[in-house]
C-alpha cells in the first residue's frame, strides 16, 4: 500500500509538474508558426541567414544547395535548434513533411513548418525580423520584380525576373511614358482616394498584335516602380469563382496583378462558350466586385481587343487602355543605335533602308541579333525582308 501510494503521488507531482510548466511556458515563451507557402517563411530565412543566427548548429541537413530562395544554402535538421539574439533566448524547430509537396508539380518540394519562439520576448519581435528579411529580399542578389504564380489556394514566389527599363518598349509616341506616369500616381494617391471616397483601384489593358510589347511593358513598369508580379491564368479548369475572388483579394503586398490574353478564356458575353472553372460575372465580380482587391494595379492583355465583352474593359475596370503596335523605321533605329552605339551613319543607313515599313517591335530584335557581330550587314537590312516573312510564317 505504501508503494502504491507512492506511484500515486509521483504520478500526481508528475502531472501538476507538467501542467505548471506548460502554463509558465504560454506566459513567458512567444511563439510564431510558418511555413514554405507564405512569402514570410522566406523572408524569415534570409533575416536568419544574414544575421548568421545558427552557424553554431551541431545539426544540418544536406540539400541540393538551396534551403529557401534567397538563401545561400544552409539548412538546419530538423528538430530543435537554440540560438541567442540581443540577449534573448531564442528557440527554432523546423519540420518537414516529405509526403505533402508544395509548388508546382514540375518544381515540388516538401512542406516545411517553422516554430520560432522567443524567451520574454514580444509577436512584434519576430514579426520584426520578418520584415527586415523582406527588406533584405528586396535589395540583396535581387534581379528585378519578384514573380508571383496561383498555386491551388495560395501565392508562391517563384523566382525574380530580370529588370527591364520601359524604355526597352518600342513604340513612336510618348503613350509608355503616360502610362508609366498614371500608374505611378496611383500607388501614391491612397490619401486622394480616400478624401473622395472612392476605391483605391486601377485597372489596365494593353491590346495589340502579337510580339508588341506586352508582356515586357508589365515587367518594365514592375522594374521601374519597384513592385512584384503576381501573375494569374484564369483559363484553369480548377480555378473557381471564389477561388479567383480570394486571391485577388490576397495578392501579395507590393504586387501588381497581371491576367494575361484574357480573350482566350472568354468568347463574347452573348453566346459565349464557358472554357474554364471561372464564370464571366465571377471574373467581374473579382475585378470590382464588394470584396474586390485595393492598392493594387490591375493590368488585362490581349491579342484581339474586338472580343472583349464591353462590361469587361468598361472604365472602373480597365481604366486605361493602350494599344501596342507596329513601329516605324524612326523607331527601329532607336533599337539599331542600341546594339551599336558608335555606328551613327549606319543607323542612319539603316532607317533609309526600311523606308516606309512598320514593323512589330519583337521582328527587329531578331535581326539584330543575327548580326550582332556585324553592324554593315545589319544595316544594309540584306535578307531582312526574308526573315520578317519566316517570322510571320511561324
Amino acid at each position: 500500500m505504501a508503494l502504491g501510494a507512492f506511484g500515486v503521488a509521483a504520478a500526481f507531482l508528475r502531472i501538476t509538474f507538467i501542467a505548471l510548466y506548460r502554463v509558465i511556458g504560454r506566459r513567458v515563451w512567444v511563439s510564431l508558426t510558418l511555413d514554405n507557402r507564405s512569402a514570410a517563411y522566406r523572408h524569415f530565412c534570409i533575416w536568419m541567414e544574414q544575421n548568421n543566427v545558427l552557424t553554431h548548429s551541431r545539426h544540418v541537413r544536406m540539400t541540393d544547395g538551396k534551403w529557401a530562395r534567397g538563401t545561400k544554402g544552409y539548412a538546419p535538421a530538423p528538430g530543435r535548434h537554440w540560438f541567442f539574439w540581443r540577449r534573448k533566448l531564442c528557440r527554432l524547430e523546423r519540420d518537414i513533411n516529405e509526403k505533402a509537396k508544395v509548388g508546382a508539380s514540375h518544381n515540388q518540394r516538401p512542406m516545411e513548418v517553422l516554430n520560432v519562439t522567443v524567451l520574454f520576448g514580444k509577436v512584434e519581435t519576430i514579426l520584426g525580423w520578418i520584415a527586415e528579411g523582406r527588406t533584405l529580399s528586396q535589395t540583396k542578389d535581387r534581379i528585378g520584380p519578384g514573380l508571383h504564380i496561383l498555386k491551388g489556394d495560395w501565392w508562391d514566389h517563384v523566382d525574380d525576373v530580370p529588370r527591364r527599363s520601359v524604355n526597352t518598349v518600342l513604340v513612336d509616341d510618348d503613350r509608355i511614358e503616360k502610362v508609366l506616369q498614371d500608374m505611378r500616381w496611383f500607388y501614391g494617391a491612397s490619401d486622394w482616394y480616400a478624401e473622395r471616397g472612392v476605391l483605391w483601384r486601377r485597372g489596365y489593358l494593353f491590346h495589340g498584335l502579337p510580339g508588341t510589347g506586352k508582356l515586357s511593358l508589365i515587367r518594365g513598369l514592375a522594374s521601374e516602380l519597384s513592385l512584384d508580379i503576381a501573375s494569374l491564368d484564369i483559363g484553369r479548369a480548377m480555378l473557381t469563382d471564389d477561388g479567383l475572388r480570394e486571391a485577388m483579394m490576397c495578392a501579395p503586398t507590393g504586387a501588381l496583378i497581371a491576367i494575361e490574353d484574357v480573350d482566350a478564356v472568354f468568347t463574347q458575353r452573348q453566346g459565349g462558350e464557358k472554357r474554364s472553372g471561372v464564370s464571366f460575372s465571377g471574373l467581374l465580380n473579382a475585378i470590382d466586385g464588394v470584396a474586390a482587391q485595393e492598392g493594387r494595379a490591375l493590368i488585362m492583355t490581349t491579342n484581339h481587343k474586338e472580343k472583349l465583352d464591353p462590361a469587361l474593359i468598361r472604365p472602373g475596370r480597365a481604366d486605361v487602355h493602350t494599344e501596342l503596335g507596329l513601329v516605324s523605321a524612326a523607331t527601329a533605329r532607336r533599337l539599331f543605335e542600341r546594339f551599336f552605339p558608335e555606328e551613327f551613319d549606319l543607323a542612319s543607313a539603316f532607317e533609309q533602308r526600311l523606308g516606309g515599313q512598320t514593323f512589330s517591335p519583337a521582328q527587329i530584335p531578331g535581326w539584330l541579333l543575327s548580326n550582332s557581330s556585324d553592324p554593315i550587314s545589319a544595316a544594309r537590312a540584306l535578307g531582312l525582308e526574308r526573315h520578317l516573312k519566316d517570322i510571320a510564317a511561324e
